[in-house]
């Protein structure tokens, strides 16, 4: 594969995937836009594709306004996810939460988004997905 030809791959990869950080000291992964290693202290990370599956750790509905014309109030929820791989981010959950919601596992889905709402969208994966 050419040089051009890869960059352009790892670019389309980063474009399509939950990118999150690995310490370049000590292996530790983080959540993306971490400052410094919790581990090692150290500060220089490499970004890496997370498999963008984990289950909720808290959440919390809230009541959010819409943009548009009729700026509708709708309930969303705003959570803290474990990824598979370790990391908790903050972010939103489409769909209802289940009461159970720690043993319900999640998926990222990547949708358009104004530049303030930097958090990714986690979907509640039915129980037959496994």
């Amino acid at each position: 594969m050419s040089p051009e030809r890869h960059s352009r791959g790892h670019a389309l990869a980063k474009a399509c995937a939950l990118m999150i950080q690995r310490c370049r000291s000590c292996t530790t992964l983080l959540a993306p836009l971490m400052a410094t290693c919790s581990t090692c202290q150290g500060s220089d990370f490499e970004q890496v594709p997370s498999c963008g599956v984990g289950s909720i750790v808290s959440s919390k509905s809230i009541e959010r306004e819409r943009r548009g014309r009729d700026r509708v109030s709708a309930p969303c929820t705003i959570a803290i996810v474990e990824l598979d791989e370790g990391p908790w981010v903050y972010t939103w959950i489409d769909g209802e939460v289940p009461a159970s919601s720690s043993q319900q596992p999640v998926r990222v889905e990547f949708r358009p988004a104004a530049a303030a709402e930097q958090l990714p969208v986690f979907a509640i994966r039915p129980s037959s997905e496994g």
